[in-house]
């Protein structure tokens, strides 16, 4: 098997694709209120063009596993690339509100092809001493997509119409079918005798395996931490006790990117002291440094514990993956499906979390209380089974 798959490669391709790919939720967020003023859009209707592509992608993420298994892992996110560039362009030219809704939807739907798929080939492909790093790439450059996405389009829809974003997304996502076409060989496991009913035959065993349900709950408290962060940290850096401007907002989100980065290094750190571990650390650091970022009013050192809390964050996600893959030698798509589905339904928590925890009375208490939720991720982390399956 090493001497077919060029790992480094499929790393690479799979890393810049899945920036591109989340470019499609995270692009949307600064170009809709451009949206709406355009197509003359209530506050509330506006935000639609966010949650269904949200909730559609979410609930797809459960089926691509089984999809996978049947018509092969490569088939799948080829055609998922094909409907997202369909897609994609079509939002160009769309004028009516409706219309966006549903197209939106078929794009959410497109997008979740690639990040359950991917992350599924990797744990079946790869040899565990690569797995880690791989899947460490991967779900980074999910994460790496929110600030490049959302600041591409910021400096695009200043210049030009928000409209040139899709055509710009639409050569990109061209642009990598072929290169996926071309470099990424198909996954030997393939079962295209699998029938659709195993999903919900496999839907009720999802509690046989204890750990990794609780992996899926630990997921769970990932994204709903990071994405109620950002939103806390932006109105903290506006409060009157920083008073900060605009750059400065972008200058202290942009150094999470080093936050992100650091979190390639997942793959070898868990090469040392093992996946669980440093599941457990990053969730621990990522608790401490959110209630730190909350008792300083200076700005780099709230930067510096931003920073922290996201190399935290980021670590997680790739070795609650990872744990998943080491916990079960059979239906890894369908697990890391669900798990993908849990991880994308906190982005849905987060925003009506974060109004409940800016109605207290101070920033550092808002903090303090959202650190429950990494604390809680962390009690179920410690109670995860160690690895069942050796390779």
């Amino acid at each position: 098997m090493d001497q077919k798959f060029n790992y480094n490669l499929i790393t690479t391709v799979f890393f810049i694709t899945g920036i591109a790919v989340m470019c499609s939720l995270y692009s949307a967020i600064p170009l809709m209120p451009v949206i709406g003023k355009e197509l003359h859009l209530s506050e509330s209707a506006t935000t639609l063009i966010g949650v269904v592509f949200s909730i559609s992608y979410s609930v797809s993420c459960m089926f691509y596993g089984i999809i996978s298994d049947k018509f092969g892992k490569k088939k799948v996110i080829l055609v998922g690339l094909y409907m997202l560039t369909l897609t994609t362009f079509a939002i160009g030219f769309i004028h009516n509100f409706i219309l966006l809704l549903i197209v939106r939807v078929i794009q959410g739907m497109a997008a979740a092809s690639f990040s359950s798929v991917s992350l599924t080939y990797v744990t079946e492909v790869f040899p565990i001493n690569k797995r880690v790093t791989a899947i460490s790439f991967i779900s980074t450059s999910f994460m790496l997509s929110g600030v490049i996405g959302q600041n591409l389009s910021d400096i695009i829809a200043a210049h030009m119409s928000w409209r040139i974003v899709y055509f710009i997304l639409t050569v990109v996502y061209i642009l990598l079918a072929f290169w996926i076409l071309r470099a990424i060989p198909k996954s030997p496991y393939h079962i295209p005798d699998t029938k659709f009913s195993v999903f919900f035959k496999n839907m009720r065993h999802i509690f046989d395996n204890k750990g990794i349900v609780l992996c899926f709950f630990v997921s769970l408290t990932i994204l709903t931490s990071f994405v109620s962060m950002y939103t806390i940290l932006n109105e903290f850096l506006t409060s009157k006790a920083i008073h900060a401007d605009l750059t400065m907002i972008s200058t202290v989100k942009l150094f999470g990117l080093i936050g992100m980065l650091l979190a390639l290094a997942a793959g070898r750190v868990s090469d040392f002291i093992g996946v669980k571990k440093v599941l457990l650390i990053a969730l621990l650091t990522s608790g401490i440094s959110i209630i730190l970022m909350g008792i300083s009013h200076n700005v780099i050192i709230i930067t510096t514990f931003s920073v922290i809390f996201i190399a935290g964050i980021a670590f997680a996600i790739p070795s609650v993956i990872s744990q998943i893959g080491l916990l079960t030698d059979k239906d890894k798509g369908f697990y890391l499906s669900i798990n993908t589905f849990m991880l994308f339904i906190g982005t849905a928590i987060a925003p009506v979390l974060s109004l409940r925890l800016l109605e207290l009375p101070s920033y550092s208490l808002m903090f303090a209380v959202l650190s429950i939720v990494n604390f809680i991720g962390f009690a179920i982390a410690f109670f995860i089974p160690k690895a069942q399956i050796t390779e």
